[in-house]
C-alpha cells in the first residue's frame, strides 16, 4: 500500500499537532527536573563521577589504541563513539 499526498499531509498535521501538545509537559518537567538537580547533591556528585569516569574510559581507549583515530573508528561502532565522545 502506497501513501497518498494527502496521507503523507494528515500524518504531518497530526504528529505536528502532537508535539506541540506535548511540548508544555516537557517544559513543566524539564523545569522541574533541573530544579530538583540543582537542589540535590547527590545527584550532582553522580553526574561529576560520570563525567570523570567517562573522561578516563575515553582516554584509557585512546592510549590502548595508541591514539590512532582510524583503528578507534574502525574497533569501536559509531553509536558507543558518540556516546563515548569520540568525534571522529
Amino acid at each position: 500500500m502506497k501513501l497518498t499526498e494527502q496521507d503523507k499531509n494528515l500524518f504531518k498535521e497530526t504528529h505536528d499537532k502532537w508535539l506541540n501538545e506535548a511540548g508544555w509537559l516537557a517544559k513543566i518537567f524539564l523545569k522541574r527536573a533541573t530544579k530538583d538537580i540543582k537542589s540535590n547533591k547527590d545527584i550532582q556528585k553522580s553526574i561529576s563521577d560520570a563525567d570523570r569516569y567517562l573522561e578516563k574510559s575515553r582516554k584509557s581507549i585512546e592510549k590502548t589504541l595508541d591514539n590512532d583515530k582510524e583503528l578507534v573508528k574502525k574497533r569501536i561502532p559509531a553509536d558507543v563513539r558518540k556516546y563515548l565522545g569520540f568525534d571522529y
